[in-house]
């Protein structure tokens, strides 16, 4: 992996990968630090094979934008305790992400932290969309269900079901099941049926007591996964896991959901396994539960230099927002353009409470290679509000950047006031296509074959083909038509007929 936007391209990351058998999808994840904000173009490149005859698709080419706004998380905690800590510490490196934090002290006092402004959060947990969904994710820690007013937990609904965000439920005496989360309105928001029971959360003994400790594993679906990925090779971070330090509580988190991915399970002094790390999509946007309040004791016991703990918060965060939509979201069908400059660019507008705005005013601007410069008005997409959609086409070879905006009127004052923005890259290729596209089109064949009449036939049922040949009506018929005295078969017709007329006349003595 290559960074080849300036004239000396950067060496990103490479990692040897063992193929499997031939023709068969093969999907590998290289984890790299793209470096700082900007539009990057990059290089993904294979060594060719022993034997290899094309190596021209051994490598391409991806135009990334990098943004340089950080992605917001509300982090409401309900005590004072060590887990609010580290999480917090865990994101001071991150540029990517920023934990804006509310920090019950007492029943009626509350410490804020990474607030922009002084007015931030002054009034307690927001009570309206507009003041919520500034925000790409929001992580509950140790509150109970019954903090939140009931427009306030419909509120934390709308944010993960229309807004599209993240939320992350964490594990705690107040959390949950012993938080009456189970009896809330947010039941189906979780990615488990949570116990009916109280009484789910425990502590570990002192360590000095000599009991068993509860202790984390990877389940299967986490082996590879971008969460729980604290090394590249699987095998290497199933064992790593098993070797993090034990959990200082946990909570029974109850029976995931049909839909839920289980990435990380807990063995209990008891020797019970529960669900320790839970994930879920939810209509625009996804939930996970972390069902425990200690994982700090990875950073506090681990040795000098392990970054196990910080590595995991940072992708777990980065998970709870990284899909989580602006005010535009535009989208391509491709980001690489094959030897056709045609693309379509789409964008989904929602107003500041993210509903539907089919009234604005939407554009792309288009910036491209040796001067290439368009600006496109997009059009309402029919039966779709707040979708809009424009055709262009590319004329040049090479990368492009595209800004789609959005405005509206504001009813106020008369004037066009900006919804949002989103950049788009894409690339224009030629001459590459069938290095790239070299397996059978059978989609395209079948139709063929369904448009002329004819068959598309599997290598196995050729045995077949002789015996439908004849009864086929595909092809291409040809007709002649000649004179009937012109064919020789009536010409010695007509002969045999003179002669027996002949024959006949002279035996009956007429001639």
């Amino acid at each position: 992996m290559r960074d080849v936007s300036s004239g000396q391209p950067r060496l990103l990351a490479s990692r040897a990968v063992s193929l499997g058998a031939d023709g068969n999808l093969q999907t590998e994840t290289l984890m790299f630090d793209i470096g700082s904000a900007a539009a990057r173009t990059l290089q993904i490149a294979a060594a060719p094979l022993p034997g290899e005859e094309n190596t021209n698709n051994n490598s391409l080419t991806r135009v990334v934008n990098v943004g340089s706004e950080p992605r917001r998380i509300l982090y409401i905690e309900g005590e004072p305790r060590w887990e609010y800590k580290f999480i917090r510490q865990a994101e001071e490196d991150d540029r990517m992400v920023q934990i804006v934090s509310m920090d019950r002290t007492s029943q009626n006092k509350i410490y804020r932290q990474g607030i922009a402004d002084p007015k931030e959060l002054a009034d307690g947990f927001p009570s309206r969309p507009e003041d919520l969904f500034v925000y790409q994710g929001l992580i509950i820690g140790s509150v109970e269900a019954g903090y939140f007013t009931p427009g306030q937990q419909e509120l934390i609904r709308q944010f993960v079901d229309r807004r599209g965000g993240g939320l992350l439920l964490l594990g705690g005496q107040f959390a949950l099941a012993d938080g009456g989360w189970n009896a809330s309105n947010l039941t189906d928001l979780m990615p488990t049926t949570l116990p009916t029971e109280a009484g789910t959360f425990h502590r570990e003994q002192d360590p000095r007591s000599g009991t068993t400790h509860t202790t984390a594993e990877l389940a299967p679906a986490g082996v590879d996964n971008i969460i729980t990925r604290l090394v590249d090779d699987p095998a290497a971070n199933a064992a790593k896991w098993k070797k993090l330090p034990y959990l200082m509580d946990y909570e029974d988190p109850g029976t995931p959901k049909p839909g839920a991915a289980v990435l990380a399970n807990m063995i209990t002094p008891e020797g019970r396994t529960l669900p320790l790390l839970i994930t879920e999509s939810f209509g625009h946007g996804r939930t996970a539960i972390m069902a425990t309040g200690g994982s700090w004791r990875w950073q506090m016991s681990s040795p000098l230099g392990d970054t196990a703990h910080d590595l995991f918060w940072q992708q777990l965060l980065r998970w709870v927002v990284s899909d989580t939509p602006g005010h535009v979201a535009a989208s391509v069908p491709a980001q690489m353009l094959l030897d056709n400059g045609a693309i379509t660019f789409t964008a989904e507008v929602r107003d500041q409470q993210y509903n539907p705005a089919p009234d604005a005013k939407v554009e792309a601007h288009i910036l491209g290679p040796s001067g290439v410069s368009a600006l496109v008005e997009m059009a309402p997409v029919p039966d779709s509000p707040g979708q809009f959609q424009a055709a262009w086409s590319a004329p040049k070879i090479g990368s492009y950047l595209t800004e789609i905006t959005a405005q509206r009127t504001d009813p106020n004052t008369g004037k066009f006031r900006e919804l949002g923005r989103d950049v788009l890259t894409f690339q224009r290729m030629d001459g590459v296509a069938e290095n790239f596209h070299t397996e059978q089109n059978r989609d395209l064949l079948e139709r063929l074959a369904a448009q002329t009449g004819g068959q598309y036939w599997k290598p196995a049922d050729l045995g077949k083909l002789p015996g439908s040949i004849p009864f086929s009506e595909a092809g291409v018929t040809m007709r002649e038509t000649k004179d009937l005295w012109n064919l020789p078969l009536v010409f010695l017709v007509l002969i045999l007929l003179r002669f027996s007329e002949w024959w006949l006349r002279r035996k009956w003595g007429i001639v």
